[in-house]
Parts: structure tokens; C-alpha cells; sequence
């Protein structure tokens, strides 16, 4: 070896945490896999509509990346370390499909690395265990934040393909991101994914900055997916919930004053006050 050369691989500091023990990620067999991520974020969009479709799919995790750009803290109970580190860890979580269909890897975190430079240690550690598992497909989601409730939200798309920007703009209610950014995993991960020959797709929904839970945002993302590789994921809780929030909204408007400034209303029209990606 050249004296300016090194030979040091970033697994070498950051091990996947693997759920079987003695799986070989390279010899899953997996047909043709998509990668559909989301992490916290604006609404958590992205990660709830995740996290339905593990549960309607009843994936089952494969591996799990620690995440070392964490609060450099230990918690201490009776005597005992407390182990909390996990809560900062990305999980991945496998979906085999039936024979016809192409088989789904999905990953959720309720935490963002603190960092750029933790988002882009993670997203480095997943793309290369991606790329072993034969992935050529990323799809990262996301919010597009609004200040009102959007109660017929769309979805804005970028990809790192022209021919696959145009095959989503075929889709009913996408349309393309024209400028903006997109922070954190949701946005670095596709945007590296390239690198390691694959595809690179961000979806954003429309949804209010101002809560945590836009379970019609999150239904219009999983709806672009099922009209694109043919998932059939049930949607119907989701219907349930966006219901519910929205009569709460309407009690909301009843109780306070005409004159309140802020409060989330409804909004038939199509123009975007403002987003926050």
C-alpha cells in the first residue's frame, strides 16, 4: 500500500445491528427492492406514513444503524446505566412480497441526527448496506409545510432522473418541487443515492407546520406509492384519523374568536402560503 492511501471503511465505526443473527444483508435474494424511507421531520409526514405501511405490510425489521451524533449523555438508574442510545437509531424493516412483486425495505427514525455531518455518516453507512442488497430505487417522504390545513394536499416530487420526474408527473395530484430544500435524511438521502447507482426520489405532501400528526398528508403519500409500484396498502385508518383531527380542527374555530389570528382553517384553493422543507 501507498504510503497516501488508506484502507478504512466507515463500517469499521458504525455497525449495523443486525434482528437474526448470522443474516448476510449481500445473500438476502431480494426481487428487485425498493427503499422507502421516512424520518421525523414537519408534521412527520413522512414517518408516519412509514410507519403504516410497516404495520398494513407487517414488515419485520432486518437491521438497525446507530446513530453516534446523539447527546453525549448516559442516564443512570439504581446504580445502572440505562440504555436510551436506540431511540437515535435508524431502523430498516423488510417487506417480502409475493412472487409477482418486487420486494420493499422501509426505514423510519423518530430522531434526526443533530449534525450535517451525522446525516451524511448515516446516510452514507445506508446507502452502502442498500447497494449490497441489490437496491436501485430510493424514495424518501416528506413534508411540504403550509401555515393552514391543506384538506386536499399535493404532492411535489424530485428526483435525480429526468425520465422519472416525468413518470411521477403522470400520476394524479404530483407535481414537480420547482425550488426549496429539503433538510436532514429526507432530503440527503436521495439526493446521495446516485452515488451508489440508484435512483433518487423525494416526495413532499402538503401539511401544517404547526402540528405532529397530518394523517391526510401522510394517506396522500402512500397513495402515490400505491399508484406507482402497485402496493395496494390499505389506507382506511388513515382515513379515520384525518377525520377525527379535522372535527377537532372545526371545534377549535367554534371556540375561539372571529378575530384570532393563526387559527388552522381548511382551505379548498391550491396556492401554498409558504413551506419549510
Amino acid at each position: 500500500m501507498k504510503t497516501n492511501e488508506t484502507n478504512w471503511e466507515i463500517g469499521d465505526i458504525i455497525k449495523v445491528k443486525l434482528y437474526k443473527k448470522g443474516i448476510d444483508l449481500k445473500k438476502l435474494d431480494l426481487e428487485n427492492p425498493i427503499f422507502i424511507q421516512g424520518a421525523s421531520g414537519i408534521g412527520n409526514v413522512g414517518l408516519i406514513a412509514v410507519r403504516h405501511m410497516i404495520t398494513e405490510a407487517k414488515a419485520r425489521p432486518l437491521f438497525e444503524v446507530m446513530n453516534l451524533d446523539m447527546p453525549s449523555v448516559a442516564f443512570v438508574q439504581d446504580g445502572l446505566f440505562a440504555d436510551w442510545s436506540n431511540i437515535f437509531s435508524v431502523t430498516v424493516y423488510l417487506w417480502r412480497r409475493p412472487s409477482a412483486g418486487r420486494d420493499l425495505l422501509f426505514s423510519c427514525s423518530y430522531t434526526q441526527p443533530l449534525t450535517p455531518m451525522g446525516s451524511n455518516i448515516i446516510a452514507h453507512v445506508l446507502l452502502k448496506n442498500l447497494e449490497d442488497m441489490g437496491v436501485k430505487e430510493l424514495v424518501s417522504l416528506g413534508c411540504f409545510g403550509t401555515n393552514n390545513y391543506v384538506k386536499k394536499p399535493k404532492v411535489y416530487v424530485s428526483t435525480t432522473s429526468k425520465d422519472a420526474l416525468g413518470d411521477f408527473e403522470r400520476i394524479d395530484n404530483v407535481v414537480p418541487l420547482r425550488d426549496g430544500r429539503i433538510s436532514g435524511l429526507n432530503g440527503i438521502m436521495p439526493l446521495m443515492a446516485s452515488s451508489y447507482d440508484m435512483l433518487g426520489v423525494s416526495l413532499l405532501a402538503e401539511g401544517l407546520s404547526r402540528i405532529s400528526f397530518n394523517p391526510r398528508s401522510s394517506k396522500v403519500l402512500i397513495e402515490v406509492l400505491n399508484a406507482r409500484y402497485d402496493l395496494n396498502i390499505d389506507l382506511g385508518a388513515l382515513d379515520v384519523y384525518s377525520e377525527k383531527l379535522e372535527k377537532e380542527i372545526e371545534k377549535l374555530k367554534l371556540r375561539l374568536p372571529a378575530e384570532q389570528i393563526g387559527v388552522p382553517e381548511p382551505r379548498p384553493g391550491t396556492d401554498v402560503d409558504s413551506y419549510y422543507t
